[in-house]
């Protein structure tokens, strides 16, 4: 017995078997693959989030001015918001870390209130309204030149602290403890 003697109606059972089969396997096939996308940029973006909120809490987890010696670690958060940031995060990240270099005053209240915005926006939370008015926080930089670079700016008291707007902040508090460390290396600072 040949399939031809079965006549019509089980060849095309047969047929449209085969069909479903095969479309059957390429919608699988499909399907992981748009599954696997989905899961590593899910993957990307958790990451992104991760590593900007740390950089955040870097930048205004704190309301103490930063030291001189804390200027690796606003660097390394500098290079991470340059990495993992939007194209203005970028920008004003890239004029922090030339002020730092070249010794100036370096506001971050701008680049704070980026990362701010940005990361409440990722995270599904309204924007907080204007008519919350948030401390400056972060940290403050005083330029290393004369102190008559330092006038009209908050310095050249001698203490390394307050400037202009950008009074305040940490260079690390909440990530991974560094916050803790350096705020206890200020306690055993001597005061003039």
């Amino acid at each position: 017995m040949q399939i031809a003697d079965l006549g019509p109606l089980p060849l095309t059972l047969f047929a449209s078997l085969v069909i479903a089969v095969i479309l059957l396997a390429i919608r699988v096939f499909v399907m992981q693959r748009v599954q696997q996308k989905r899961q590593r940029e899910n993957r990307q973006e958790t990451e992104r989030l991760k590593s900007l909120v740390a950089a955040y809490r870097s930048l205004a987890g704190s309301f103490t001015p930063a030291r001189q010696d804390h200027t690796p670690q606003l660097e390394e958060t500098l290079a991470d918001i340059i990495l993992f940031g939007s194209l203005t995060q970028v920008e004003l990240s890239v004029a922090c870390a030339n002020g730092l270099k070249n010794g100036e005053y370096v506001d971050f209240q701008p680049l704070i209130k980026s990362l701010r915005s940005d990361l409440r926006t990722q995270l599904g939370l309204e924007q907080i309204p204007s008519t919350i008015v948030m401390p400056p926080s972060g940290p403050a930089r005083l330029p290393q030149s004369s102190t008559s670079d330092s006038e009209g700016k908050g310095g050249g008291d001698g203490k390394g602290g307050g400037a202009g707007g950008g009074a305040g902040g940490g260079a690390a508090a909440g990530a991974g403890g560094l916050g803790l460390g350096l705020m206890a290396a200020e306690a055993n600072t001597p005061k003039d």
